[in-house]
């Protein structure tokens, strides 16, 4: 019963009782002088009141019970009913702003962690069963201790597979001559010891220097015998290492600390869009280059795996080195598709560092826009914009801690087989248009992922170096009401905050990138010009 009836209903019965008496006092005056009963009945106006404000107490009365008895069925509704109904104390803005920002992380978590998820399980970074309801059954800690064992295996059959096939054929001054030429013989008569006449044709493959490199006799299966490996541990040894030391660290930051940065990163910068950068359409933005980060990430894996088909192509199976020629073509096959799953995972890991490392530079980028906007657009606190760099400059240091030095032992091993693939491209001199295509592709492959990481570093120092520029301007032109005290501190704290993303433990601005290309392209164009690389019968 509200309180409002209530009061109603004393005011009521408080009328009535002052109606009663009055009628009472005037009929008794009525009879008193003798007057008839029509004139008593018309003349005492109280008795129609009272019965008027009778009528209405009943009518409150019944309401008043109807509104007890539908209060007591919807208690008794809501205590037996299977629906849970909630109750929200927020106002109609936030409301909506609270639903966007979960609904968006939602979506973030369903379309880009869960992916990047799977493919930490994949390469044995994140245990199997972690988001079931008993992870630790006996099956499942069987498999997180068989699986890992089984991925570092692949990995090392993989290191030892390329040293062994003289993997992408780098070596400089062998493999970008000619392919030597196949001179058969004529055939000749050889006596056996058995006393039998029986002939045996004899060829010899020759270089275009006249050094001989087959001499095979009855055999139509021949394999070209191609030199040893050179340069075994530059090429393969410390680049492998590095990579296995980047595999190592990756899964004690993952799977040994179950590191959540990446999340927790991600939910800072959505819940601070939403406020000032229209609620939904810039995190819509941001899942979007995310998901573009993930495919990208996955198409590289698949172009890794196209080069390998590529390189059997040009070169054959039967072409690659002594040691697998003696194990014969099936066998051959077989290793071969054992390398292919070994290459697919090695570069699988490459692949989680690099997106991971360029999925965080990008949030951070869209972390400091929206604070650069509040500040231009005089709509924050200067203390609370300072708290907000101070989290920035936290998470550029959480940034810069692991994920950066396993970033930096990636970008080195892509960096060697890009400047190798370039070197040997340059110094070419195979005419054939498979080798030209092999040769070209080879070094863009790897180019891309060195890159990178790289841009997205520069980018994020270009747009946090942002804050010294607002800075003097606050300084200059002043700040809401904020005193020249206020302004002078505001100024030094963002002088001193260094706000750096670093690889090699090395900061990481545009102007250094450009600076390095342009000066990498006049010192080739020299070389070229003064025919101290490359022929100089070539167009270059």
């Amino acid at each position: 019963m509200s309180s409002k009836s209530e009061s109603e209903l004393e005011d009521l019965q408080s009328k009535s009782v002052e109606l009663q008496d009055n009628s009472s006092s005037d009929s008794f005056s009525n009879i008193k002088n003798g007057a008839p009963s029509h004139v008593m009945m018309a003349s005492s106006p109280a008795e129609s009141d009272l019965s008027e404000l009778n009528v209405r107490k009943d009518s409150y009365v019944e309401l008043l019970r109807g509104h007890e008895n539908q209060t007591l069925s919807s208690v008794t509704d809501s205590t037996s009913s299977a629906v849970r109904v909630t109750i929200n104390d927020c106002d109609g803005w936030q409301t909506t702003s609270v639903t966007l920002t979960t609904t968006a992380l939602r979506r973030c978590k369903q379309q880009v962690l869960k992916p990047y998820s799977w493919l930490l399980t994949f390469i044995s970074w994140k245990a199997f069963g972690r988001e079931s309801i008993s992870p630790n059954k006996c099956g499942w800690q069987f498999l997180n201790v068989f699986y890992p064992a089984c991925i570092v295996a692949l990995l090392w059959y993989t290191y030892v597979y390329e040293v062994i096939a003289c993997q992408w054929k780098l070596n400089v001054r062998t493999d970008t001559q000619k392919t030597p030429e196949i001179v058969v013989g004529p055939a000749m008569p050889i006596f056996p010891s058995n006393g039998t006449n029986t002939t045996v044709a004899t060829f010899t493959a020759i270089s275009e220097n006249g050094n001989i490199m087959i001499n095979a006799n009855n055999r139509t299966d021949y394999t070209i015998l191609t030199p040893a490996c050179e340069h075994i541990v530059t090429t393969y040894v410390i680049p492998n290492l590095l990579h296995f030391v980047a595999f190592v660290m990756g899964y004690f930051y993952f799977r040994v600390q179950e590191n959540e940065q990446l999340y927790a990163l991600m939910e800072k910068v959505f819940l601070q869009a939403t406020p000032m950068l229209g609620r939904v359409t810039p995190q819509a933005q941001m899942i979007k280059k995310l998901r573009i980060f993930l495919a990208f990430g996955a198409l590289w894996v698949v172009l890794t795996l196209g080069l390998q088909v590529l390189f059997l192509t040009v070169f054959g199976i039967n072409r690659q080195n002594t040691t697998l020629a003696h194990t014969g073509l099936p066998w051959q096959w077989a290793l071969f598709g054992i390398e292919m799953l070994g290459i697919m995972v090695l570069n699988s890991v490459n692949c989680a560092v690099i997106v991971n490392y360029a999925t965080q530079c990008e949030m951070l980028i869209f972390y400091v826009k929206g604070i650069t906007t509040r500040l231009q657009e005089k709509s924050v606190d200067l203390k609370a914009a300072m708290k907000d760099i101070l989290t920035v400059r936290h998470s550029i240091g959480s940034l810069n801690g692991p994920m950066a030095q396993m970033t930096s032992l990636a970008v080195v091993r892509f960096s060697e087989l890009t400047v190798i693939g370039v070197s040997i491209l340059i110094l070419n001199e195979d005419n054939e248009a498979k080798i030209w295509v092999y040769r070209s592709v080879f070094p863009m492959v790897w180019a891309i992922m060195v890159v990178f990481p790289l841009v997205q570093a520069a980018r994020m120092n270009t747009v946090c170096s942002k804050f010294k520029q607002i800075a003097l301007e606050t300084r200059i032109f002043g700040y809401q009401n904020s005193s020249q005290l206020e302004l002078d501190s505001f100024l030094v704290f963002v002088g001193h905050t260094r706000l750096r993303a670093k690889l090699f433990h090395i900061p990481v601005r545009a102007s250094y990138l450009i600076g390095f290309l342009v000066l990498t392209l006049f010192i080739l164009l020299l070389l070229f010009q003064t025919s101290s690389i490359g022929p100089a019968s070539q167009i270059f």
